[in-house]
């Protein structure tokens, strides 16, 4: 890629290797750019690589003053409140389960941040996810393992046209090669797969002490033969194995959840097969619906695309019908439509029809 002609850049720093890695590029290519972290967290008990924690602030500020470049720390602890815990706290209340990364992309990174960008006049924003954007379109990274297209589905073609993603065309081992070379002090930073504002991966105990005592229920299987207890509906997710307290036989599933009598249904692992849903906050990439209303459709991050049929029942709502019933459809989550390697768009599991 051709050097910028000294257009200014802002770059979302995180204070791991991959937004420091994009800063460096953005830098190298002749972009005038100043780095941004956000602190999203009142108290910084946590901050797993995203939520500025003090340690993950100094990294940032050191890699950009050893790349010459201005660094900012942003507080957006009151919309990240706002739009990504409480609605976090209050899916699982509601016996969904959501996706926070998701939202957190949507309302902050390439919401306020790129809102900010260009109050700035900076003509773009550049960020260390793994995703590419070609033509104006949004596809995955080239690194299939790395890959975050699924978290971005939101954008479309006028974000698209103000974001970069400089690493989207290197797998993670050439990310910490070049930032290495670099001698960026984050190149073998060990990176996180937490929820950056949940502590020691213990979302129950996280939504305990949002919400207090829950109420426990009934266990039962398909029939309605009761089978055990359960601590309260806001602890378990369709598609749950580990830690649903039943003794003995084969393994079960959670089916799904029944707020009306507070009841968990469990079951094998063929019955969390859906065979088709609908999603309800729908955007396009492009701005409209795809001609071809046939997409490859994931509905979890690790998912494997499955091909669906789509049809549009209403503005915003999509009906996806499987060729092959899916497991753990679960409502909360987000279903993303790709056409190949192109993200198409995406929208919130509201519904699902039982098998």
């Amino acid at each position: 890629m051709g050097r910028a002609s000294a257009g200014k850049a802002v770059v979302a720093m995180s204070g791991g290797v991959d937004s420091s890695l994009a800063a460096a590029l953005m830098a190298e290519q002749g972009w005038r750019v100043l780095g941004v972290t956000l602190k999203l967290l009142p108290r910084l008990e946590t901050g797993f690589g995203c939520c500025g924690s003090p340690a993950d602030i100094e990294d940032a500020r050191r890699v950009s003053e050893s790349l010459g470049i201005a660094h900012y720390t942003l507080d957006l602890a009151d919309l990240f409140e706002d739009r990504v815990i409480r609605p976090f706290v209050d899916a699982y209340l509601s016996s969904r389960t959501p996706n926070p990364c998701v939202e957190c992309n949507r309302s902050l990174k390439f919401g306020a941040l790129l809102a900010l960008a260009e109050a700035w006049g900076a003509e773009c924003l550049a960020t260390g996810h793994y995703a590419r954007v070609l033509g104006g379109r949004l596809y995955k990274a080239r690194d299939a393992l790395k890959d975050q297209s699924y978290f971005l589905y939101s954008l479309t073609s006028r974000e698209l046209s103000r974001v970069r993603f400089p690493v989207g065309d290197l797998t993670k081992s050439q990310v910490r090669e070049k930032a290495r070379a670099l001698g960026l002090r984050t190149a073998d930073k060990p990176e996180s797969q937490e929820i950056c504002f949940v502590p020691r991966r213990d979302y129950r105990a996280f939504i305990a002490s949002r919400a207090g005592t829950l109420l426990p229920g009934p266990i039962k299987d398909a029939s309605g033969r009761g089978l055990g207890r359960h601590s309260g509906l806001a602890f378990y997710t369709v598609g749950q194995r580990k830690g649903l307290g039943l003794s003995g036989g084969r393994p079960r599933y959670v089916v799904r959840l029944e707020p009306q009598t507070n009841t968990l249904v469990v079951g094998d692992a063929r019955e969390t097969l859906v065979p088709s849903f609908v999603a309800a906050g729908v955007s396009w990439t492009s701005g409209r619906p795809p001609e071809d209303l046939r997409a490859q459709v994931r509905i979890r991050h690790r998912h494997p695309p499955a091909w669906a049929s789509l049809s549009l029942p209403g503005e915003g709502r999509v009906s996806v019908r499987f060729e092959e019933p899916q497991p753990a459809v679960t409502c909360g989550q987000a279903a993303v439509f790709y056409s190949g390697d192109e993200v198409l768009g995406g929208g919130t599991i509201a519904e699902r029809e039982e098998a």
